[in-house]
């Protein structure tokens, strides 16, 4: 496996943190170490995907939880069932109580519906989107309620997993702003201080599923050299997010690297809209398809730790088709394409890109390197992340012709997941082919199982086909974590807080 030269250079320019606030003295504190924070702090309906939601899954639970196996699990909410195409019957747990001490019942969960629905801050979220269908909510009992979807939505249940539920009453003292850095929810652990850098937690003692480390502190550190020289030094107990470089460092200083699934993939997502772009021809985006060379990227720089990919979905979610195949590397096809399209000599493109979570820069790196071969020349440009949030929002115009994201199926995986944030069902549509669209309004409302197959083979071909991405490979969760941290798991990428134990 090649290390990452970005871990090879900046070893030797990382300045250790400072150790008084984070030096390792017990068992009773678990410090993490993170790239960011979530891009609206202790917003429930903030961040839902990506790292970022990794804290929030400390102080917030959902309803549901979707495991890595695609099943759907009881969390706050018990049991549900289909009473009518649109109208669902879900019972509460019971003996849940907040971290100010309020109790988890029907009248909290209609709250938290009527802040989805009717809240000014809570509509512009990025989890309110994955929760639109929800009309209303009816209380049955103290610990049951009635609710009533917009349409069919075969996926309902494992949409509850994104529903983190706050105290309503909090959130009316706090006003928005003030709920983000003072969040209460039901979690294991509750805030004591969320600052600029560092989140400062505590137990919450009462919690239904109470931890085994009484403090948690998640402390910001940007680049993965310095997180992976922070854990090697023994001043934090796990280094989040990083990349395959990073595991051989780790494994040498004698701690662990866990691998998981992210039920996500990465791709290079193309401006197929842009007037005046060449990615707006399909030959030239099947062309930067066949240009680049996936499989040996997979297989050097990410050690054959995950597999490539040519669709929406990655392989463990519904709506993934073992016999839809990622593009092959033939350069010669694609000069060819390319030459039909009316680019012999190739282009010029500008792409952005974010390169603070894991292997980022090194995959567009190499993208970059396979397209020049062909004639394409590409210029990277950095983002910080805020700027590329807000690109994604549309509140900020984008300037070249593609950018880097990923396609995510978590949480709920499923391909409709994919399509709420990368088809015209999204505000901004960054990728939107009309054509396609009745197709995945059908898919979405479709609740016979077999028919909704179909439906998502035909999404999955078409993005396939129409290429509106260079697709690369599933993403692995890499993380380092130290000797002495037992039970480290995640599931669905949710960290299992209250199963993390340190041992001396």
């Amino acid at each position: 496996m090649k290390l990452s030269s970005k871990i090879l250079g900046g070893i030797a320019a990382v300045s250790l943190l400072g150790s008084a606030s984070i030096a390792q003295a017990d068992t009773d504190t678990l410090r993490v170490a993170h790239y960011d924070q979530p891009a609206q702090l202790g917003m429930p309906y903030g961040t839902f995907g990506a790292n970022g939601a990794y804290q929030l899954y400390a102080i917030f639970d959902g309803l549901t939880f979707v495991d890595d196996d695609k099943s759907t699990n009881p969390q706050l909410a018990t049991e549900w069932k289909l009473t009518s195409p649109t109208t669902w019957e879900v019972t509460l747990r019971q003996g849940v109580e907040f971290h100010n001490g309020v109790m988890w019942n029907a009248d909290a969960f209609l709250s938290n519906v009527d802040a989805l629905n009717n809240d000014p801050i809570v509509s512009k979220q990025q989890a309110r989107r994955q929760l639109a269908t929800i009309a209303s909510a009816t209380k049955l009992s103290e610990y049951k309620v009635e609710v009533t979807t917009k349409a069919p939505d075969p996926v309902f249940a494992k949409r509850l997993h994104i529903m983190r539920v706050h105290e309503p009453k909090a959130w009316a003292d706090l006003g928005a702003e003030g709920f983000a850095r003072n969040p209460v929810g039901t979690g294991s652990y509750k805030i004591v201080e969320w600052g600029t850098d560092k989140i400062n937690a505590t137990a919450h003692e009462k919690a239904w599923r109470a931890p085994k480390i009484k403090n948690l502190e998640i402390v910001v550190i940007p680049e993965i050299p310095t997180r992976v020289q922070a854990l090697n030094s023994g001043q934090v107990d796990i280094a989040w997010a990083l990349d395959t470089g990073s595991m051989q460092l780790i494994e040498a200083a004698g701690n662990k690297v866990v691998l998981s699934r992210r039920h996500d993939t990465l791709n290079l997502i193309m401006h197929h809209r842009k007037p005046g772009s060449p990615v707006t021809d399909v030959r030239v985006r099947r062309a930067l398809n066949y240009a680049y060379d996936k499989e040996t990227f997979v297989k050097e720089f990410m050690g054959g730790i995950t597999k490539t990919n040519g669709q929406p979905a990655d392989s463990s979610a519904t709506g993934h088709f073992e016999d839809i195949k990622p593009y092959p590397y033939d350069p010669e096809k694609a000069k060819a394409l390319l030459a039909e399209a009316g680019y012999p000599d190739g282009f010029d493109m500008t792409i952005e890109m974010v390169t603070s979570s894991g292997e980022f820069g090194d995959t567009f790196q190499a993208m970059a390197q396979d397209f020049k071969r062909i004639g394409v020349n590409a210029e990277l440009v950095n983002l910080s992340i805020p700027i590329f949030v807000k690109k994604i929002l549309a509140q900020q115009e984008w300037e070249g012709d593609a950018f880097t994201m990923m396609y995510e199926s978590h949480p709920i995986a499923d391909l409709s997941r994919v399509m709420s944030t990368h088809s015209c069902n999204f505000f901004a549509k960054h990728t939107c082919f009309e054509e396609i669209a009745p197709t995945i309004k059908a898919m979405d409302a479709e609740m016979d199982p077999v028919k909704r197959e179909g439906l998502m083979r035909k999404v999955a071909q078409f993005y396939h086909d129409q290429a509106p991405v260079v697709f690369s490979h599933e993403r692995p969760a890499i993380d380092g974590i130290s000797t002495n941290l037992k039970g480290y798991k995640l599931v669905n990428r949710v960290p299992l807080w209250w199963d993390f134990e340190l041992t001396n």
